[in-house]
């Protein structure tokens, strides 16, 4: 007899299961059953968890979420200068993508679609917190002069996330793309915002 798991790890391996099952099948084709059948349960079992497939989709935007503000937190605690910070978090953005790829495909065929409006706030309210902790790191650095007086730190926190989608969309076909061109889009970004 296997051991009851707790709610949130179960939670966690039916967004992990689904987006395997995103990456391998598309948005589209994500379901209850095959999520169930992924992870060895009945599909009734899935409905402990969550109240269905948007349900699901709601919790992996929040995971996505979470995972953006432990980078943030991660960056923070860690380095102390603004241009350490900002590459150590556009390093770790990108990682997190590669390692789940099915996130961008999930993300962008739920902002394209106005099927599900909950949803997609989700998804602009994730994004928005996102640029708002950027920005306060790029205002922070114009305080202590690192980032140039002149920068719109908003501006600047969005051209930050602009940086990272090509290199997501790039690498959909060729995960080398990010690694060629991810330094060079990096000195790129800094030299158009240090001082």
């Amino acid at each position: 007899m296997t051991q009851k798991k707790a709610t949130e790890l179960r939670q966690e391996e039916i967004i992990e299961a689904a987006l395997k099952l995103v990456e391998q099948q598309g948005f589209d084709n994500l379901n209850i059953a095959g999520i169930a059948a992924a992870i060895d349960l009945v599909p009734s079992a899935i409905y402990r968890h969550f109240q269905g497939k948007e349900a699901i989709i709601g919790g992996l935007i929040e995971y996505v979420g979470k995972a953006l503000h432990e980078n943030i937190l991660y960056v923070v605690s860690t380095e102390k200068v603004t241009q350490k910070r900002l590459k150590l978090l556009f390093t770790l953005h990108l990682q997190f993508i590669k390692s789940k790829r099915a996130i961008p495909q999930t993300l962008f065929s739920l902002l394209g679609s106005n099927k599900n409006m909950l949803l997609k706030r989700k998804i602009l309210a994730v994004i928005s917190r996102y640029v708002e902790q950027i920005t306060d790191m790029i205002a922070e650095g114009q305080a202590l002069s690192e980032i140039a007086p002149n920068v719109d730190p908003k501006s600047a926190a969005m051209l930050f996330i602009g940086l990272i989608q090509p290199l997501v969309i790039l690498s959909q076909s060729d995960d080398k793309l990010i690694e060629i061109y991810q330094e060079t889009s990096w000195q790129i970004y800094w030299r158009g915002i240090a001082c």
